[in-house]
């Protein structure tokens, strides 16, 4: 719960309650500065404080959590929870699609690639870029649960590389790049895939105080595939640590779906 949102509802409150600072304190045994400090927002006062300040109201405490936020109501917990349970189905098609994509890729710089598999190879890339995109928003809504705005922030800045990666992808098939240019292309493209691995993983290591040591350890598994990936010449082990990290991602996103539900389930 935030300053000063949190300082204003307690005022709030005791004033319903037509009661000065003072007798909130006798009736809490809370010094009269740190309600004086927490009313003005100058601190944020540990959860225990909190309750005892709202048994003193007469205020349920649950009832005024979710009222401090708004993104956690019956509508919004819901619509989290729909796109979470598509974002968990999207990550197994998106682990699936991943060794298909590997392979075309490897075909395809081994010069065995065909022109009458244009077709195939255009729609195995949409439907990888789909997939890996609404894997990637189930992560932006749980940054947005819980305040987590590098995960967020990073979630839809790999949505948006991701879309001109697949055009690049689609486009020198049906127009000839030399092999130099595609392994420059293809050099660039892991480096910024690794940077934002890399800032992708903290996030998710910021999200283990809601989701457990789970998010941590998918975090760390992201963060050493970033480091390969940058690496460039090691990106072959950068795929190797996403098989582990999609997987754990892929039970986290279910895992913050049935949370969600269970949130949903309370209000």
């Amino acid at each position: 719960m935030r300053q000063p949102e949190l300082g204003k509802r307690l005022t709030e409150l005791r004033q319903q309650k037509s009661l000065t600072q003072e007798e909130l304190v006798e009736a809490c045994n809370v010094s009269v500065r740190t309600i004086q400090r927490i009313e003005s927002g100058e601190v944020t006062p540990r959860t225990s404080t909190i309750k005892i300040l709202l048994a003193a109201l007469d205020a349920d405490f649950d009832s005024f959590k979710r009222a401090l936020e708004p993104n956690k109501s019956t509508d919004n917990l819901r619509s989290i929870e729909t796109w979470l349970q598509v974002a968990w189905i999207s990550g197994i098609a998106y682990f699936v699609l991943g060794f298909i994509d590997g392979i075309l890729e490897y075909d395809r710089f081994e010069n065995s690639y065909v022109v009458e598999s244009t077709i195939f190879y255009t729609t195995a890339k949409v439907l990888y870029f789909i997939s890996y995109s609404l894997f990637l928003l189930g992560f932006a809504k749980l940054g947005s649960y819980f305040s987590n705005y590098l995960i967020k922030i990073t979630s839809y800045t790999l949505i948006g590389l991701f879309t001109i990666w697949t055009f690049l992808d689609i486009f020198t098939i049906f127009y000839e790049m030399s092999d130099t240019n595609l392994m420059s292309v293809g050099a660039g493209e892991a480096i910024c895939y690794g940077a934002l691995s890399i800032v992708f993983g903290i996030g998710l290591m910021r999200l283990q105080d809601g989701m457990g040591q789970l998010a941590k350890i998918a975090g760390i598994f992201e963060i050493i595939a970033g480091f390969f990936f940058v690496v460039v010449i090691l990106f072959l082990l950068g795929f190797l640590m996403l098989v582990p990290a999609t997987i754990i991602e892929i039970i986290l996103l279910y895992k913050g779906y049935e949370f969600i539900k269970s949130e949903r389930l309370k209000v």
